[in-house]
């Protein structure tokens, strides 16, 4: 394995970890947004005992597989959803930036981390950031609908929504 493709590998597995932090985000975003909490100015807590979460517990998938899926306090389970959840936003966004992005870009014919992340190419790099944001927006409308904290038709409307017409706008004000 040639010195391009560990850069390229370990940039994707950055990537890929932002991803598990936005996934981390998303679950406390469907847990609290429902319930008119603030997802912004309460620090992560166990929603049993209220407890805060201490920052080595927060590390996505890590810290739920080191507290064996309890809270640390007061023992109470963990739903594995959490852990799930980070992993498969953490598997998107490495998966997306290893071959959107690191392998070659409808945007850009440059490839590899050398030439389009740490020489930034904005148009890919946006064009990344885009298929990212739709996939954290799908996910936590995904996440409410199993939580049933949104109604079927809502479901719909703001999937077709962020799959269909968000990105038919952007490709309509890109041709102007």
């Amino acid at each position: 394995m040639n010195a391009d493709n560990i850069i390229d590998f370990v940039t994707a597995l950055w990537l890929g970890f932002i991803g598990a932090c936005i996934g981390s985000f998303l679950n406390v975003v469907a847990y609290r947004l429902p319930r008119g909490m603030s997802v912004v100015w309460q620090p992560s807590h166990c929603p049993k005992c209220n407890h805060p979460i201490r920052a080595r517990d927060n590390i996505p998938i890590l810290g739920w597989l080191w507290l064996g899926g309890k809270c640390r306090d007061c023992k109470a389970t963990i739903s594995p959803r959490y852990a799930v959840v980070e992993g498969v936003m953490g598997l998107v966004f490495f998966t997306l930036a290893y071959f959107e992005l690191l392998r070659g870009s409808p945007v850009s014919e440059l490839t590899g981390a050398m030439d389009v992340v740490w020489d930034p190419q904005w148009k890919a790099i946006g064009l990344y950031a885009y298929h990212c944001l739709l996939a954290s927006i799908l996910m936590a409308i995904l996440l409410m609908r199993m939580d049933k904290s949104i109604s079927l038709r809502k479901f719909i409307l703001g999937a077709f929504m962020v799959v269909f017409l968000w990105p038919l706008a952007w490709f309509l004000s890109r041709i102007n």
